[in-house]
């Protein structure tokens, strides 16, 4: 291990985790930052999501008055659905090739920042129709690509959830918060014991991550998040297209 390319992956970390903290999106920061020092595309992959893993946390400290309101009842339906599947995604990236994955994570990354362009329905006052059937079918979707590939989750995740008439926004915010952080842990738990995990960065990037993740939040009432969900966009966009032309033009 290279200092420069420590500190390097460091740095994505520091950014990553106020990325996060913002609007998403950290994952990729720390993806092309791993895969840039020569870490093998799945173990990049794997790496950075126990890397961000510990700002799932956080946010779910910060919901925790929210989930009082919630009943447990609604939420561990949705909760068993998560775990399952995320599972599922987990095992099928422990049993993909470096060559494959290569192949499928400009798609992943694009489906990931489209996620970012949709603004979920978090309208209070929308059609009451119950939608659970749907928001669950949708919910293991996005469970499965989170154990697959962490990028954009929690977006994906409001976006699922937004089907489901029984929660308003502060409430979705607060499960969405609970699932992301499930869905990571039980896939990088996965990974740890299939040995999937660079664990010569991992403590030193969780540091970095936190740090700025603490800084990120600080500066969450300041700066417009608009214009950093934009930025995240042109990041989500340029790495995709940039590995689809590696990968099938290069």
């Amino acid at each position: 291990m290279e200092q420069l390319d420590l500190l390097w992956v460091c740095l994505a970390a520091f950014f990553a985790g106020g990325l996060n903290s913002l609007a998403g999106g950290g994952s990729f920061i720390t993806l092309p930052a791993l895969l840039s020092t020569g870490v093998p595309p799945v173990l990049a992959n794997t790496t950075s999501a126990a890397v961000l893993l510990p700002g799932y946390l956080g946010s779910v400290v910060g919901f925790k008055r929210t989930y009082s309101t919630l009943q447990i009842s609604k939420i561990f339906p949705i909760f068993f659905i998560a775990c399952i599947f995320s599972i599922v995604g987990a095992m099928l990236l422990v049993n993909s090739s470096d060559e494959f994955f290569m192949k499928f994570i400009p798609f992943l990354i694009f489906f990931a920042t489209l996620m970012f362009l949709r603004k979920p329905n978090t309208d209070s006052n929308r059609d009451a129709h119950p939608k659970n059937f749907l928001s669950r079918v949708f919910l293991a979707f996005v469970s499965s690509y989170g154990g697959y590939f962490n990028g954009g989750l929690g977006i994906a995740l409001l976006s699922a959830l937004s089907l489901d008439t029984r929660f308003n926004l502060k409430q979705m915010s607060a499960i969405k918060s609970l699932l992301s952080f499930f869905i990571t842990l039980t896939s990088v738990s996965v990974f740890v014991l299939n040995g999937l995990i660079v664990w010569s960065y991992v403590l030193y990037m969780i540091f970095f991550s936190i740090i700025g993740g603490f800084l990120g939040a600080k500066l969450t009432e300041s700066l417009p998040t608009n214009k950093i969900r934009l930025f995240i966009i042109c990041i989500g966009f340029l790495l995709s297209f940039s590995l689809f032309y590696i990968e099938y033009l290069g």
